[in-house]
Parts: structure tokens; C-alpha cells; sequence
């Protein structure tokens, strides 16, 4: 059976649930894992060696200096990897026996790519969201990237919309893949829903603009006193959307639950009705790949109403499985919340559209079989 190495940036990250998917279960869990550290959450054990603790040769300070300087007359990023790290990689590679590499993000594929192409190993890379968009913006990134695509067998991206946006700087693959990362259609399912629940799921940063969300629930809302509004994540605006829903007198009806257990976001995304998002490009240039969070919320059956953002339109369907206004467009935003909130959307029509559509697109056993087939069409 084919075998994979899966070079990522934790094992395990707690927020990166697409990339525990892959290590859990892809080619049936006949895996490996090369990450930069290790923390305390895991889902499964498997053979791995972090970066981090590889201990450093006595030549490698020298190297570094020398690596630098090169990066820097080439038009490179500083980092690198090289020396005791470059040595440690290939020793474990050698030792695992993998047939193919995925690099969990194209900023980890491109170095992997860079360090150590020579190996013999096929090396894929998946792009997610903040590689192809904020990073990419860099002149450095870009040239390191140009290097290291001849040296990949191919590229996955999470929507239509990385691949473009990588494509406007001439940075393109010819054997590149849209896969979104999916959910599990069998665990995200839809409940009993309660009546004029609206919530938002992720952490609450400036790309995805909660207090938009907040703001707008909460100008609208007001007339509908049974109407609720649930927001799950944690993040540095948590507490500038507290302090929206105590100016607007909304605490009955707006709850800021913080960051919780999945088991606790599981359940009211299957007894929302409405799932809210107001995702923008970043004033720094970061952008959303295919949110995670929409992708469950489809599967649970929510109408969702979002922007026009990045891969969000490659998830919702307008008119069927939800609404969708164009970033910073306050005015459409309100309109369809109001419009769910006076009854006028077929809520229980979309629910079914949106379930239909995530169990055929999105489910994630099926996704990570695409992705089999094609690693395993390089080895």
C-alpha cells in the first residue's frame, strides 16, 4: 500500500482539522509526519520527526550565514533549510520509507521543495488560504515559488479562487488540483432546528469581520425579540464585539460563547437556521481559502448568508443553498438578515438544498480519495 509523508506545521494542531484528517486517515493510516513542534493535542499517533528538537552541528552557524547571504543574492526568503535539519529530514525519510510527500501548506511545500527535491520522493503541496493570498504578495515568496513548482509533482488547492489568485502571478502548476478539505457529512448533520437561530462559527479576526456580523444582527434583530444569534470562537475581536452588543442593548438575544469543544460547536450548528459569515480580504492582503466552518454549516443544513469571498462561492450556491453579498456591502448584508428574520426565506427548502449539496461535494471520505488517486498516480 502506498505511503505518505505529511510535512506540516504542528503535530497536532487543534485548529488545523483538515490536516489531523489527512494524518489520521489517509492511504488508511499508513502515514508519517515531519512537523516544526509537537503540542499536546493528538487524535492519533504516528511516526514523526520534529524540526525543532533536531539538534544543531557544530557547522551549522556557519551554514546559516552562508545560506542567508545566497538567499538573499538570489532574491529568496532568509529562511531555510539546511545543515543537521536538511540531514535530519533525509534520514527519516530513509528510514519511513514513504512513496510520496504532501505538504500540508504550499509555504512548507515550497522550502520542502527547495531542500530536498534530489530525494527521489514525489512532492505535492496543498494551498489553504493565507500561503496563496498574504504570502504570495512577496516578491521573495513569489521567486521561491517559481523555483520550487518545476520540482513538485502537483498542486491542491482548497478553491478555485487560490488557484487564480496564485495564476496572476504567473505561478502555476500543470498538474494542479481544487479539492476543498470537506467535512464529515456523517458527524455534521442537521437536527431539530431552533426557530430563528442565527450563529457564526471561527475565530474571531480581522478577515472575517464578527463585529460586521455582530452589528448587523443586532440593528436587526431588534424587532424580532425571539430571534438569537450564537458566536463560537475566540480571537483578539471577541471584545470589541462584546462591547457592540452591550451599546446596542442586546445581550438576550447575541451570545459570545469564546472558543469551544467541538462537540459543543457541533451541536448548535445542527439546530441553527442561519449561519452568518461576513468574511473580507485583509487590509495586509490575508483571505479566507474555503472556510471550514461554512462547509459544516452546509452540511448541518444552515442557509447561509456570506460575502463573495475568496472559495466561498465555490461552497454556496446563491438562491438555493444560501445568500451572498459582496464584501463591505452592509446594506445587502442587513437585507437578507432581516429578510430571514421576517420569515421570507424558504429556510426548511434551502436546509434540504444545503445538505443535498454538502453530501455530494463535501464529504471529506470522498475528497480525500481524489486526493489518493492523485498522489498516487506520481509513485
Amino acid at each position: 500500500m502506498t505511503k505518505v509523508c505529511i510535512f506540516t506545521y504542528s503535530y497536532m494542531h487543534r485548529h488545523h482539522t483538515m490536516v489531523n484528517f489527512h494524518i489520521d486517515n489517509m492511504f488508511d493510516g499508513n502515514s508519517c509526519v515531519c512537523v516544526e513542534d509537537e503540542r499536546e493535542f493528538r487524535t492519533v499517533e504516528r511516526p514523526r520527526l520534529v524540526r525543532n528538537d533536531v539538534p544543531r552541528g557544530p557547522l551549522d552557524p556557519l551554514l546559516g550565514v552562508i545560506t542567508k547571504f545566497s538567499n538573499k543574492f538570489r532574491k529568496l526568503p532568509a529562511g531555510s533549510i539546511y545543515g543537521s535539519e536538511r540531514r535530519a529530514i533525509l534520514e527519516f525519510l530513509a528510514r519511513e520509507k514513504p512513496d510520496v510527500i504532501l505538504c500540508e501548506f504550499g509555504c512548507i511545500g515550497v522550502d520542502i521543495a527547495e531542500a530536498i527535491s534530489t530525494c527521489g520522493i514525489p512532492i505535492f503541496t496543498y494551498y489553504r488560504g493565507y500561503d496563496a493570498t498574504m504570502r504570495v504578495r512577496s516578491k521573495r515568496q513569489q521567486n521561491l515559488i517559481r523555483r520550487a513548482f518545476p520540482k513538485m509533482k502537483g498542486v491542491f488547492f482548497v478553491s478555485h479562487y487560490l488557484r487564480k489568485n496564485l495564476a496572476t502571478y504567473g505561478l502555476e502548476h500543470p498538474n494542479s488540483h481544487v479539492f476543498p478539505s470537506g467535512v464529515n457529512t456523517d458527524k455534521f448533520t442537521p437536527a431539530e432546528k431552533r426557530k430563528a437561530n442565527f450563529i457564526a462559527v471561527g475565530r474571531l479576526i480581522e478577515k472575517k469581520r464578527p463585529d460586521l456580523t455582530v452589528e448587523a444582527f443586532c440593528k436587526e434583530a431588534r424587532d424580532f425579540p425571539k430571534a438569537t444569534l450564537d458566536i463560537l470562537g475566540g480571537g483578539p475581536m471577541l471584545e470589541p464585539c462584546r462591547e457592540i452588543v452591550r451599546r446596542e442593548g442586546m445581550e438576550n438575544q447575541v451570545t459570545l460563547h469564546g472558543e469551544q469543544p467541538h462537540g459543543n460547536v457541533l451541536k448548535h450548528l445542527r439546530e441553527a437556521e442561519f449561519f452568518l459569515q461576513h468574511s473580507v480580504t485583509s487590509p495586509s492582503g490575508d483571505a479566507e481559502g474555503a472556510p471550514t466552518s461554512i462547509q459544516e454549516a452546509l452540511a448541518c443544513g444552515c442557509t447561509v448568508i456570506a460575502t463573495r469571498h475568496a472559495g466561498i462561492p465555490d461552497l454556496v450556491e446563491e438562491g438555493r443553498t444560501g445568500f451572498l453579498v459582496d464584501e463591505m456591502d452592509l446594506d445587502g448584508y442587513r437585507k437578507w438578515i432581516r429578510a430571514a428574520l421576517a420569515g421570507e426565506i424558504d429556510a426548511p427548502a434551502i436546509s434540504r438544498a444545503s445538505r443535498d449539496f454538502a453530501v455530494a461535494n463535501l464529504d471529506n471520505r470522498r475528497l480525500i480519495k481524489r486526493v489518493e488517486a492523485v498522489l498516487e498516480s506520481a509513485v
